[in-house]
């Protein structure tokens, strides 16, 4: 057995930043979720609450991602890499954010009529959550962190299929919407959109890195 894997067995289980990571994406699966039913809601008093509960998600991701940074500050030996717990804290949080501003345009922009291509990348965003919550619940035994090679795999293919939802729809909206304020909104929603999926993209590339190090 190489000394690395020894050192890893003697280390105590992690008790500091495992509860925070999980409650991290927990938060961030429960804001996808109230994204998607913001995305599938047509009475705007309805939508008017949904999109504060998307705010109140993203603060309460804002204070868990805080204090795994001030526990990062505090904290002498850390379950994998330092580098790495800060960014997955960070790319979980972007994601939230994202959602966030994706929910916020589309009050401020007052769409009522949402593009059916925008619920299914929001769709895409709930089952990348759903993965990267299942992972984050494995990083209390990185002994059989490997295990998790398939959801990494399939984080990257739900960001394909988002790519060629995005393009398909850009190319859609260009060739035909009339309306150039009408266009504007719709192509600023779906970039956030994109971007929240590439982040997404981004958690799994840092659980690559966990695995490659720890599997």
């Amino acid at each position: 057995m190489k000394l690395d894997k020894i050192f890893q067995f003697l280390v105590p289980r992690d008790k500091k930043f495992y509860p925070m990571f999980c409650e991290a994406s927990a938060n961030l699966v429960n804001c996808s979720k109230e994204f998607r039913e913001l995305l599938n809601c047509r009475d705007e008093e309805e939508r008017t609450r949904l999109v504060k509960k998307v705010k109140k998600l993203e603060k309460e991701g804002d204070r868990i991602t805080q204090a795994i940074f001030e526990q990062l500050n505090s904290t002498f030996i850390t379950p994998f890499d330092r580098e790495d717990v800060h960014k997955l804290a960070n790319r979980i949080d972007n994601v939230v954010d994202l959602l966030n501003t994706c929910a916020k345009r589309i009050q401020l922009y007052r769409l009522m009529d949402i593009p059916p291509v925008f619920m299914e990348m929001g769709e895409l965003v709930v089952k990348a959550s759903d993965h990267i919550n299942e992972m984050t619940l494995g990083l209390n035994d990185l002994h059989s962190i490997g295990r998790f090679r398939d959801n990494c795999i399939a984080i990257s293919e739900l960001e394909n299929e988002s790519d060629a939802l995005n393009y398909s729809f850009l190319s859609e909206i260009f060739d035909n919407e009339t309306n150039a304020i009408s266009l504007i909104k719709k192509r600023d929603i779906l970039n956030s959109l994109e971007k929240a999926m590439d982040r997404c993209e981004d958690v799994a590339d840092v659980f690559q890195t966990i695995i490659v190090k720890h599997a």
